[in-house]
């Protein structure tokens, strides 16, 4: 995910938010998420009993570096998976943390607000050795992106010493619906390939299953939203919203959504779908301890 943005400060750390979601549907368009107990200290993360590879599956090397902000100037922001590391540029502590762990949504991430660093940003480059990266890329898709979730864990533990651990606590939330008149998803067939494009104020895939999906609704709703929609296999579909509805920014910003609907009203319109409030039980990862970075 790479963006450009010139933005009132105000609205860049929603910015950031959906780019961390949509690293995560990037890494992997069609993997089911299962939530990890999150690493406490810097482990070698181990390769799976089936991985064709029995050496450890960790970074090799990595550089961490602050990345200035100048609020008069665009702002570049970006995460990016390689086949043999990762990649991130203009990312707050949030956006790192939310990209480490299966979750939906920022409220998911507690304690880190109140940390003296919460508010800077970092550019990481982290790279495997060949072997390992041959290994992990041989794994399927959900497993692949378990290992990377835990090596960037591991990496966030070695530099910035963040030690947290794992509660369930009683949260408001989005149940995702069918809509009275029926969903409007057009089924995949066998050879959709699991396309994603996401851009802001737009979604759209081919052979994408209703979990990914949910990801760009927690991030927009800023709610951890839970699948009831009951259906299973995999879509093809396009959303488009405006994604400043609400918000108090200038015209040239605002012009291109003006006549796009709020993403309620475009979900229940354009998918069938719809998003009500409920309360229960999520998942959240409290940071106990997280400090700036060491050296390279």
């Amino acid at each position: 995910m790479n963006v450009s943005v010139s933005l009132p400060f105000k609205l860049r750390r929603a910015f950031v938010q959906f780019a961390a979601a949509c690293f995560s549907i990037i890494l992997s368009a069609s993997a089911q998420d299962k939530p990890a107990t999150p690493a406490t200290s810097a482990p070698a993360v181990s390769a799976p009993a089936n991985s064709a590879n029995p050496a450890a599956f960790s970074y090799d090397v990595v550089s961490v570096k602050p990345y200035k902000v100048d609020t008069s100037t665009r702002i570049s922001i970006f995460t990016r998976v390689t086949p043999n590391g990762f990649s991130a540029q203009g990312m707050d502590l949030l956006g790192l943390v939310m990209n480490a762990y299966p979750v939906l949504t920022a409220d998911q991430i507690i304690g880190l607000h109140s940390t003296s660093i919460f508010d800077e940003r970092y550019s990481i480059e982290a790279k495997m050795d060949e072997k390992a990266a041959a290994a992990l890329n041989k794994l399927p898709q959900d497993q692949q992106q378990e290992t990377r979730r835990a090596m960037l864990q591991a990496l966030l533990a070695d530099r910035f010493n963040l030690k947290a651990h794992k509660e369930t606590r009683e949260l408001p939330l989005y149940n995702l619906v069918v809509a009275k008149g029926g969903p409007k998803l057009k089924e995949s067939t066998e050879n959709d390939p699991g396309k994603w494009h996401g851009g802001w104020g737009e979604i759209s895939g081919d052979g994408i299953a209703m979990n990914v999906m949910l990801r760009t609704f927690a991030s927009q709703t800023h709610r951890y939203v839970v699948d009831k929609t009951g259906l299973s296999g995999k879509f093809s579909f396009s959303l488009k919203w405006n994604p400043l509805d609400g918000q108090d920014v200038p015209a040239q910003l605002s012009d291109q959504f003006k006549d796009r609907p709020d993403l309620f009203i475009a979900l229940e319109e354009q998918l069938g779908l719809k998003l009500e409030s409920a309360k229960g039980p999520v998942d959240v990862y409290v940071i106990d301890h997280i400090e700036k970075p060491s050296e390279n």
